[in-house]
């Protein structure tokens, strides 16, 4: 297995984990839609963050470069519609699937040894 070590990173990145979501046949928009948002971060802490490391059981699905980060209610996701009560006080980010250099060091590697032992938080961020 090919595993992402801290090492290795050479860019600000996020972790996204979406496991709830995914599934084997999830399109490109429903991956995007729901990576992007919502997440319960401050905007502050994600603000120098430039790529975002879509995970799903452990493997890197996809890698975004971010354009923006805004509230949730802002997203506008077609596939999944804004829920006010889980949206309030989370995030997301606008974006695009990023360069193939970018994806080629990310895409369908494995985040394991980025995490301790139980450590769950669905976010996860890494500033070089």
């Amino acid at each position: 297995m090919n595993y992402i070590y801290l090492e290795n990173i050479q860019e600000n990145i996020a972790i996204m984990k979406i496991n709830n979501t995914y599934h084997d046949d999830i399109s490109e928009l429903e991956l995007y839609d729901a990576t992007r948002g919502i997440w319960k971060i401050k905007l502050e802490s994600v603000k120098n963050i430039d790529y975002v490391l879509s995970v799903a059981s452990g493997m890197v699905k996809e890698v975004y470069k971010v354009d923006a980060w805004v509230p949730a209610n802002q997203l506008n996701r077609k596939t999944i519609p804004y829920d006010e009560v889980k949206g309030k006080d989370r995030i997301g980010f606008f974006g695009k699937v990023a360069e193939e250099t970018v994806r080629k060091k990310y895409l369908n590697k494995s985040v394991a040894k980025l995490y301790k032992r139980g450590e769950a938080n669905p976010v996860k961020i890494f500033v070089i």
